[in-house]
Formats: structure tokens, C-alpha cells, sequence
């Protein structure tokens, strides 16, 4: 019984996180693949479009692990999907991927402006691995 309570509570979350979820039309979902590699992020400046869903595609090309850190993702409803999960979850502090692995994350941007990202693992920041959200 106390799932089925919170499988209504998550249901009820995310239609009220999506503006126009009910009844009207939703804006197509707009694909950004995200390139990690020694030591940098291609594209390094992801332009999204504020009240538009997006899915950003991150895979690790390089020959050693990478994170994507950025305080623009805390508290923000989204779901993160990888070959072991499928999560629904207010927030997320950062993505660490392992050579030749993909994750997705799929959220609504709301608030405009512009964002820092890194890679927070030792060093790699320092040699080059950020960039910026840029929110229109």
C-alpha cells in the first residue's frame, strides 16, 4: 500500500513539473549529445531554450573516467537513465561515467541564464574540462 501512495505522489509531481502536460500540446523534447574526453567537453557550451524539454546524451570517449557537475542540476526535476537505472529524481549532484559508458538525462529548463559545468574529478577542471549552460 505505501507504494502505491508514492507511485501517485511521483505521477502528480511530474504533471505539475511539466507546464502544458495536461491536455495541451507539449514542445518536442530536443536532443544534445555531450562528448567527454581527455580533458574536455564537446560541445564545451550547451544552448537550451527555457520552458523547452530537453535530453542531454553524455558519453565518455576518453581512456579514463569523467564527471558532469553542475549546480544548475540541483533541485531541478529530471530523470537519469544508463544500461543499470532509470530514475526520477528532484535534483542530482553530478554524473560520473567509466570509458565507453552513456548515461541521458532528460529535464524541463525553466530558469534562463548562464551555468558552469566541470569535470570535478582531481585535475581535470584544471586542465581544460568545463563549460557553460547557457539557458535562452
Amino acid at each position: 500500500m505505501p507504494m502505491r501512495r508514492l507511485l501517485v505522489l511521483v505521477t502528480l509531481s511530474l504533471a505539475t513539473a511539466l507546464p502544458g502536460a495536461r491536455g495541451a500540446q507539449v514542445e518536442t523534447q530536443r536532443t544534445v549529445e555531450i562528448q567527454m574526453t581527455e580533458f574536455a567537453f564537446r560541445p564545451s557550451v550547451i544552448h537550451l531554450d527555457a520552458g523547452r524539454p530537453v535530453r542531454l546524451v553524455f558519453t565518455n570517449r576518453g581512456q579514463i573516467a569523467h564527471q558532469f557537475e553542475s549546480i544548475f542540476l540541483r533541485g531541478l526535476p529530471l530523470t537519469i537513465i544508463d544500461d543499470a537505472l532509470h530514475v526520477e529524481a528532484r535534483g542530482l549532484d553530478l554524473i560520473r561515467l567509466d570509458p565507453a559508458k552513456s548515461a541521458r538525462l532528460e529535464f524541463l529548463p525553466r530558469q534562463r541564464g548562464r551555468f558552469v559545468f566541470a569535470c570535478t574529478i582531481e585535475g581535470h577542471q584544471e586542465a581544460g574540462m568545463r563549460g557553460t549552460i547557457d539557458v535562452r
